[in-house]
C-alpha cells in the first residue's frame, strides 16, 4: 500500500525544492526587488525641485503689447503663435532639468521659487535666436 501523506518524488523538485518552496522565493525575490525600485523612486522624488511660474503675467505682457502695436492681424497672429511655442519649449526645458513647474496662479503656498523672470528672458532669446521673429513685447 502506497502512503498518500508522505513527501512528493525528486521527479517533482528543481535544485531539491518542492513547487511551494520555489514560488515562495520567487515571491520573496520579487518584493525584495520591488521593494528596492520603490525606495529608488521615492528618494528620486524627494530631489525635485518644485517652482512657479507666472504664465498669465507673461502672456498678459505679450498680449497687450501686441494689441498696441499697431501691426496687421496676420502678423499679429504669427507672432502670437510664435511666442506660445517659446513659451512652451522654455517651460518643457525648465522640467527637463529635474523640476516640477506648477502654474503660480494654481499655487496658494508662497514657499515655492518664482522663476518666471527666467521664462521671460528665455523666451526673448528664444525669439530673437536666428530663424525667430523678433520680439519686441515688454
Amino acid at each position: 500500500m502506497k502512503n498518500i501523506m508522505a513527501t512528493s518524488s525528486l521527479s517533482r523538485r528543481f535544485a531539491g525544492l518542492s513547487p511551494t518552496a520555489l514560488v515562495l522565493a520567487g515571491s520573496m525575490l520579487t518584493s525584495v526587488l520591488w521593494g528596492a525600485w520603490a525606495t529608488r523612486e521615492i528618494v528620486t522624488l524627494q530631489h525635485r525641485e518644485v517652482v512657479t511660474v507666472q504664465l498669465s503675467r507673461v502672456m498678459g505682457d505679450f498680449v497687450e503689447a501686441e494689441a498696441r502695436s499697431g501691426r496687421p492681424a496676420e502678423e499679429t497672429q504669427a507672432r502670437v503663435a510664435a511666442y506660445l511655442k517659446a513659451v512652451e519649449a522654455s517651460v518643457e526645458a525648465l522640467g527637463k532639468d529635474g523640476r516640477t513647474v506648477l502654474v503660480a496662479e494654481a499655487v496658494v503656498s508662497g514657499g515655492v521659487p518664482d522663476l518666471t523672470e527666467q521664462v521671460r528672458a528665455d523666451v526673448a532669446r528664444r525669439l530673437t535666436a536666428p530663424g525667430a521673429a523678433s520680439h519686441d513685447a515688454r
